[in-house]
C-alpha cells in the first residue's frame, strides 16, 4: 500500500464526517468574527492580525486536536490496524498516508479562516488590507497548524488507546503552546526558567530566554509575524509597535524559527513513526 493510496482511503473515510466540517466552518467563523468584531475599532485592518494570531495560536490546535488524536490510536483501539497493515502494507506508508490527511484538513482550514478574514477586512474597514500581509500570515499560520498536527500525529502513533492519545494530545497542547508562550500569568515557560535558575543562584540572560521561546511551534510562530507580517505597519497601534526595534537575538532571527517550524513539522512525525514501527500490534 502506497502512501497515497492509506491517504486517499483514508480521506474517503472523514470526508463526510461533521467533525471535519465542523472544523472547518467553527474556525472561518471565528476568524471572520474577529475581523467583524473589530472593524469600526481598528481602521487598519493589519491590527486585527494581531488578534487573529491569537487565534491561530490557542483555539486552532484545539480544533485540530481531535481529527488527529485517532489518527492511529483510533485503529489500534478498533483493531482495524491489523486491516490496514495487511502485506504488502509498510507501517511508514500508513503513518505518512495518515499525515498527509490530516495535514490537508489542517491546511485548508487554516487558509479558509484566514481568506474568510481578508474577505471581511476588504468589506468592513476604513482601510482596505494588504494581500501581502495576509498572504505571509496564512502562509505562517499554516505552516505552524502542519507543527502542531505533526505532533498530535505523532502522539496518536505512540500510543495504542484512546485515552492516552488524547490525553497525550492536550498535553502536548498545554506544553507546546499555552506552556511555552504564556497566556498562564503563572505557569508558563518564563516563571519555570526563573525557577530553575533560582536553585543555583543565577539568571537567565535575554537571549537565552529568546532562544529558548522559539523552539515551540507557537513560539517559532510569534517571533516571525512581527517582521513577516507586522513591519511598517501603522504606528499608532501599540500592540505591534512593542515589537519594534528587538534585539538583535538569535531566537528572533526569522531562519531559526523557520528552522523550528519545519523541524516540528517532518520531526514530529518521524518520531511517531519510530515508536510505531516497532510497537506490537494486535
Amino acid at each position: 500500500m502506497s502512501t497515497a493510496t492509506v491517504a486517499r482511503t483514508d480521506f474517503r473515510s472523514i470526508r463526510r464526517s461533521y467533525a471535519v466540517v465542523g472544523v472547518v466552518v467553527s474556525f472561518a467563523v471565528l476568524a471572520g468574527l474577529v475581523f467583524l468584531g473589530s472593524s469600526e475599532v481598528h481602521p487598519h485592518p493589519v491590527r486585527t492580525t494581531f488578534g487573529l494570531s491569537a487565534l491561530v495560536a490557542w483555539a486552532l490546535p484545539l480544533l485540530l486536536a481531535p481529527l488527529a488524536y485517532l489518527a492511529v490510536a483510533g485503529d489500534r483501539a478498533r483493531g482495524t490496524i491489523t486491516y490496514h497493515l495487511g502485506l504488502p502494507n509498510s507501517r511508514a506508508a500508513y503513518v505518512r498516508g495518515k499525515y498527509v490527511t490530516r495535514a490537508a484538513v489542517a491546511a485548508v482550514t487554516t487558509a479558509l479562516g484566514v481568506a474568510v478574514a481578508f474577505a471581511v477586512a476588504l468589506a468592513t474597514y476604513e482601510h482596505a488590507p494588504d494581500p501581502a500581509r495576509f498572504l505571509v500570515l496564512g502562509a505562517l499560520s499554516t505552516a505552524f497548524a502542519l507543527a502542531m498536527v505533526g505532533v498530535f500525529l505523532a502522539v496518536s502513533a505512540s500510543v495504542a488507546s484512546r485515552s492516552r492519545a488524547m490525553v497525550g494530545v492536550v498535553g502536548a497542547y498545554f506544553l507546546l503552546s499555552a506552556f511555552w508562550v504564556g497566556p498562564l500569568p503563572v505557569l508558563n515557560l518564563g516563571t519555570a526558567l526563573d525557577a530553575v535558575a533560582a536553585l543555583p543562584g543565577v539568571g537567565v540572560s535575554d537571549s537565552a530566554r529568546a532562544l529558548i521561546g522559539s523552539l515551540s511551534p507557537a513560539g517559532a510562530y510569534f517571533n516571525l509575524l512581527p517582521e513577516l507580517v507586522w513591519a511598517g505597519s501603522p504606528g499608532e497601534y501599540a500592540a505591534l509597535e512593542q515589537f519594534a526595534d528587538r534585539p538583535d537575538y538569535l531566537g528572533y532571527e526569522p531562519w531559526v524559527n523557520v528552522l523550528v517550524l519545519a523541524a516540528w513539522t517532518v520531526g514530529a512525525p518521524l518520531v511517531g513513526y519510530l515508536r510505531f514501527r516497532s510497537a506490537e500490534l494486535g
